[in-house]
């Protein structure tokens, strides 16, 4: 049964009186004269706002360059993109040096295309249709990537691995990061792509949550990997080194195939193990500044900073880890 949204709102006549909520209405765009749903479901009715495969409005943006740091620019890209603008005009005085750089920005958001350009302005369009993209494809993408570039950043200590392909990785991850979020913003907004995503508020909730930890887990090993390509470990240092990132690197998988599962023993396990995991990062950084403290050799100061930021960067791993292990535990 389909009622007139109109109809609806004044419909009073006789005992029978319905009253819509205004933000319900506000929520879902409905004016007079749109189509609602009624479903009798027994002992109660089920309203659904208008048809779901009504065309939304399109946005639009300007920016305008003119002036501005190529930082403060790229951030109004960037936002525009996440606030899930369709078209984002940007406009800027002829012969502006940084169009290259504006087209690289604009490359790195997926689904956004070049579709005009001109001297003094460049049009881009998102070309992706938010409703077919699966969220949990996003984060499984997400994951392989990270898990390669763990896997090699710990080969910068030998030399054996350049830390520019694992930078060009977390590029890949941050892309799908900026998708993921564009995604589940609009479904939190918008009740009718939630429900063609078939997403309820909460899993929406923790599916924003995975998206930002796997980002930071991807953002810490291209940093293991700078740091780790900048000094020259002893044999020693490396084999220590080696033992707590293979830890990391355990807990990661086991977290994730709890996150696939939804095997919340694993998730508590991992969660409890933390801090011994964490107290061995901390172990071998005071045993490295007490070795290099005794040490003459005129890099030793450079090595003790390089462990200390690539300890730090796996212990903050560890942290993000017990993060999805804890959201993991939320779930219901």
């Amino acid at each position: 049964m389909k009622i007139d949204v109109r109809k609806l709102i004044s419909f009073g006549k006789g005992s029978f009186i319905i009253s819509m909520p205004k933000e319900w209405v506000e929520k879902n765009n409905l004016k007079k004269g749109d189509i609602i749903s009624i479903s009798d479901n027994g002992m109660e009715l089920t309203i659904s706002a208008g048809n779901p495969e009504a065309k939304q409005e399109l946005k639009e943006i300007n920016i305008d360059a003119k002036g501005k740091e190529l930082g403060l620019l790229k951030t109004e890209i960037v936002s525009s993109y996440l606030n899930n603008y369709d078209t984002i005009h940007i406009v800027f005085d002829q012969n502006y040096k940084d169009v290259p750089k504006i087209k690289d920005i604009i490359r790195n958001l997926s689904g956004l295309e070049i579709m005009e350009q001109t001297s003094s302005r460049i049009v881009a369009k998102s070309l992706i249709n938010i409703n077919e993209i699966s969220i949990k494809n996003i984060i499984r993408r997400m994951d392989i990537i990270t898990r390669a570039m763990m896997e090699d950043a710990i080969l910068c200590s030998r030399g054996q691995y350049s830390d520019d392909s694992i930078h060009h990785r977390d590029a890949d991850v941050n892309r799908l990061y900026f998708l993921g979020y564009r995604v589940t913003k609009n479904a939190m907004k918008n009740p009718r792509v939630a429900k063609s995503l078939d997403i309820g508020p909460w899993q929406l909730h923790s599916d924003t949550m995975m998206l930002l930890r796997l980002e930071k887990i991807a953002d810490r090993q291209k940093r293991i990997a700078r740091y780790l390509s900048d000094v020259h470990l002893e044999k020693e240092t490396i084999v220590e080194l080696d033992k707590v990132h293979a830890e990391m690197e355990l807990a990661y998988n086991d977290v994730m195939k709890a996150y696939y599962n939804q095997d919340k023993q694993i998730a508590l396990r991992t969660e409890l193990t933390n801090k011994s995991r964490t107290d061995s990062c901390t172990e071998l950084l005071e045993k490295c500044t007490n070795n290099y403290s005794q040490s003459k050799k005129k890099l030793s100061n450079a090595n003790i900073v390089a462990i200390a930021k690539v300890i730090e960067n796996i212990k903050a791993t560890h942290a993000e880890i017990k993060n999805i292990a804890r959201t993991i535990l939320c779930y219901e």
